[in-house]
């Protein structure tokens, strides 16, 4: 019998289905990915409570906070009933240096803090994409200060408040839907003057337009998108930015000269303990690379060499 409180119960994603059945995922210690457990009534009368809760919200996709527990969910119909995926994301907010990535990379990832450009981080789904986005602004802030607007759709994880010891950091979220669209949040984002920028998952060429403009404008901008490699991430983007802008060279001008770093990562799964750690693989870019001039050119497949040697013989941010 399960008896901890939905709060207390280290798990991934919470699936509700249209049978009142519950199932938890990748939770630490179990072998299987999906489990089933037998629940006491009052946390099986917790969970319907909820339940009941998310059939009252608006749209398919939200952000909703239970026991002071943040989920993004997910209304998912299908021909036999109303489902809802809850992903948990890691909160309270881990420490970057703490998320699995090898020191170089952290080492390199916190050299950006100077710079402006377009950070891409990039996964499958479930891939702890906006877990290490979150993570590595968080770090930013509270070590740099500043002002960061984060537009997103929906917002994951609550983190409008002040950050640093002195305050010297703050942090504004804003509901890009609630806010009319990317292209009106950004204009409104704007007139704070944000060092930092953090957008929600690309999925839209007007989200990707506004990402790269604001980059080349001198902020530095994370965000995240659906690819299985960091050539599938660039070429992504590429091809989302382009649908917008109707020309595939200049979307690939303009991304070649906003990107600062591409991420591409996934949680592996030890199939005896269950346990996922992250495999990334990492390419920081200069403004005199010669990365660059490959995106430019739509030569994206060259990029595996500058991969391999930067993951395997290190990379040097100072080198501009």
């Amino acid at each position: 019998m399960f008896d901890k409180d939905l709060k207390d119960i280290s798990f991934s994603d919470l699936i509700l289905t249209h049978e009142d059945r519950v199932f938890f995922r990748y939770v630490p210690g179990c072998i299987n990915p999906v489990v089933e457990f037998d629940i006491n009534n009052g946390l099986m009368t917790s969970i319907r409570e909820l339940k009941n809760q998310l059939a009252t919200m608006a749209g398919n996709e939200f952000f909703f906070i239970w026991d002071n527990v943040p989920f993004r969910v997910t209304r998912i119909i299908t021909v036999k009933g109303e489902n809802y995926f809850l992903r948990r994301p890691m909160y309270p907010i881990a420490k970057f240096e703490n998320l699995g990535y090898e020191k170089r990379q952290v080492r390199d990832f916190m050299s950006l803090s100077d710079k402006s450009g377009l950070v891409l981080f990039s996964g499958a789904t479930g891939s702890g994409k906006s877990t290490s986005m979150y993570s590595l602004m968080t770090e930013l802030v509270e070590k740099n200060g500043d002002i960061v607007i984060s537009i997103e759709d929906p917002p994951e994880i609550p983190v409008d408040s002040v950050y640093g010891e002195t305050g010297h950091g703050l942090w504004y979220q804003v509901d890009a839907t609630k806010a009319g669209g990317y292209e009106k949040a950004m204009i409104s984002a704007m007139r704070y003057n944000p060092k930092f920028i953090m957008m929600g998952e690309i999925r839209s060429a007007e989200a990707a337009n506004e990402a790269v403009r604001a980059a080349v404008n001198g902020h530095l901008v994370l965000t995240t998108i659906h690819g299985g490699s960091i050539q599938g991430a660039v070429l992504a983007l590429q091809q989302i930015a382009a649908a917008g802008l109707r020309s595939q060279e200049l979307a690939r001008s303009i991304i070649a000269d906003g990107l600062v770093a591409v991420i591409h990562q996934k949680l592996v799964r030890n199939k005896q303990t269950g346990e996922r750690k992250m495999d990334a693989n990492t390419l920081f870019i200069n403004s005199d690379d010669g990365i660059k001039s490959k995106i430019r050119n739509g030569k994206i497949e060259l990029l595996s060499t500058d991969i391999f040697n930067q993951n395997n013989q290190g990379y040097n941010p100072r080198r501009e």
